[in-house]
């Protein structure tokens, strides 16, 4: 029924399938494959820096956030903190469960953290670097390695200086130098109570502004005004605060008020303020938190 092929023609015919293979895979090497920049891991492993990755951009499993304030979130793994920011984070953290995140782990500012960049929400891109807005402004706690904090500054309990004449002489001459120039002496010590306020000289009546706030240590009769705090330092003062939790750290008394009229006046939550207090460090889980700008570290 059919004709009989001659040779010349099969020859014809497998020349022409070599030749229409050969174009095929020509035009296939002129696409090229879409890589994906965002290298999957856990987040143990993307923030230990098991897993390699260009530009370091990884996708990981949306967290579950120890505390979120303006831009940044900590994430807790263990006893160990990360950071996570993103604009907006405070208003939409919890939007995020149940998506895979790509975040670029960022080493400066300190300490090392990531800054979301992509969401996908099964399978499918919801935002990205195209619609999600990099944060203008973020917080981040200077951390302090534990090899750096002297662990033998002796303890004191800062919380019972007292506001009458014979409480504040015996304050002085125990916890501040004894001459003008000397190195501030610092204690160990614990406040289980502690406000955010408008300040306590403020004038009467007069409308708090955000600059007119600040941080007291309070003890048993008497308070003492943090000076000198970082930003950082305050975002976690405010963790601590929000999770009831008490101020354990390093703290220099900075002065005390010489004029009695000035220390009988009881101000509400407060009592007596006596004097401002540094603080050089404090301790969150097992992180050091640095309280003040200190250069020489």
């Amino acid at each position: 029924m059919f004709g009989a092929t001659s040779p010349r023609r099969r020859v014809t015919i497998l020349l022409m399938v070599v030749l229409a293979v050969t174009a095929l895979g020509l035009a296939g090497c002129g696409k090229k494959e879409i890589v994906d920049p965002y290298v999957y891991d856990s987040l143990r492993s993307v923030t230990r820096g098991d897993t390699l990755s260009v530009g370091f951009r990884f996708e990981i499993d949306a967290p579950s956030f120890e505390y979120v304030r303006g831009n940044t979130g900590i994430i807790r793994d263990g006893n160990l903190l990360e950071f996570f920011v993103a604009e907006g984070l405070e208003g939409n953290y919890q939007r995020l469960a149940g998506t895979l995140l790509g975040v670029r782990k960022t080493f400066s500012p300190q300490p090392t953290h990531l800054v979301l960049e992509r969401i996908k929400r099964n399978g499918v891109v919801e935002a990205d670097t195209t619609t999600l807005r990099k944060p203008a402004h973020y917080t981040l706690p200077r951390l302090v390695r534990a090899g750096a904090i002297d662990q033998n500054v002796p303890g004191a309990p800062l919380p019972e200086i007292g506001f009458k004449v014979d409480e504040i002489n015996e304050a002085r001459s125990t916890f501040l130098p004894e001459k003008e120039g000397d190195d501030l002496k610092t204690v160990k010590s614990a406040f289980a109570n502690f406000a955010y306020r408008p300040r306590h000289d403020l004038a009467a009546g007069a409308t708090a502004s955000p600059e007119d706030y600040a941080w007291y240590l309070i003890g048993d009769t008497s308070s003492l005004e943090i000076v000198g705090l970082t930003e950082g330092a305050e975002w976690m003062l405010h963790l601590l605060k929000d999770k009831d939790l008490p101020v354990i750290g390093a703290f220099s008394l900075m002065s005390l008020e010489d004029e009695w009229t000035k220390r009988r006046m009881e101000h509400p939550g407060l009592g007596h303020v006596v004097g401002t207090v540094r603080i050089d460090w404090f301790q969150y889980a097992n992180a050091y938190i640095e309280g003040f700008e200190n250069k020489d570290r």
